[in-house]
Parts: C-alpha cells; structure tokens; sequence
C-alpha cells in the first residue's frame, strides 16, 4: 500500500485502536507507544489481503502481549532483583469522551479480567466477528460467545450496583 493509504488507514483506525491500548496497557503514555509500535510493524508486514482492521488488532495485540512478557522479566538494578511493575492507570478516556456514561462504561470495562475485556473491546469497538475473535486468542466461537455474555453481565450488575 502507498503511504497515503496508510495515512487514511491511520485516521480511520486511530482512536478505535488507541481506546483498546489505553484499556490494555492503562495509561496513555505506554498506549500511545503502543500505537506507534502497532502501525509500524502493520504497515511493514500487511501484504493487502484480508481485512486491515483484523490486522491492525493483531498486531497491536502480539505488541501488547510483547510488552507484557518484557514487565515481567526480572531486571538486575543495583545488584537487587526485583520485578519490574505498570505505570498506574491514568483518567482513562477523559480528552477523548464527552459523556459520563461512556467513560463510567469504559472504566468499568478496564476492570473486568483480561480476556473478557479483549472479548469485548474486539466485538464492540472493532465490530470483529467471533470467528475473528476466537482466531486471535485460540478459542472457539462459541467460547467468545460466552465470554462476551459473561463480559456484560458483569458490567450491567456492576453499574446496578453503582445505581
């Protein structure tokens, strides 16, 4: 593709992929470079067939897995081991969502546990099919099926409760 695809690619993209950083990594620093990682690496090893969208989530989910891997190594500092730890989450979403209720939504999607997130942010942000879902994390469609219905179980009781 030509870099002005990819300029559109980028516009398009941005902000869905950004939101699914920011409720992976917690903070905006490290989901901003998170971002940038994502689009490098799609834009060097798309080769034009299949959905680009597919792409990018997959590409920005092996660099979040990545990143991952690369915390929990222990680090040698002045001859103490220890583990490295997360930036604390910052204000998720409050540049980027107008309404309360988006944003009480969006934090307490960031709470429930990592694959019922992923499940979730893949199915209603990205709008993936569960054939897509379950191909990224080596589950069936009918296992994302129910951790998606599991997933906004959870939500709805939680913002119940909150009412």
């Amino acid at each position: 593709m030509i870099q002005e695809e990819w300029k559109i690619i980028y516009e398009t993209y941005y902000r869905q992929l950004y939101l699914y950083a920011l409720s992976l990594v917690g903070n905006r620093h490290d989901a901003e470079d998170l971002l940038q990682e994502t689009f490098v690496k799609a834009y060097l090893s798309y080769n034009g067939t299949g959905s680009i969208e597919y792409w990018l989530v997959k590409v920005l989910r092996n660099a979040y897995l990545n990143l991952q891997r690369k915390r929990q190594k222990e680090v040698l500092d002045d001859g103490n081991l220890y583990l490295t730890k997360a930036v604390a989450p910052e204000e998720p979403l409050s540049d980027y969502i107008e309404k309360e209720d988006r944003r009480r939504l969006f934090a307490e999607i960031q709470k429930l546990p990592e694959q019922m997130k992923a499940v979730l942010m893949e199915s209603v942000y990205f709008e993936m099919k569960d054939e897509e879902i379950g191909i990224l994390h080596g589950l069936s469609r009918e296992n994302v099926r129910k951790i998606r219905s599991r997933a906004k179980q959870r939500l709805i009781s939680r913002i119940k409760e909150e009412n």
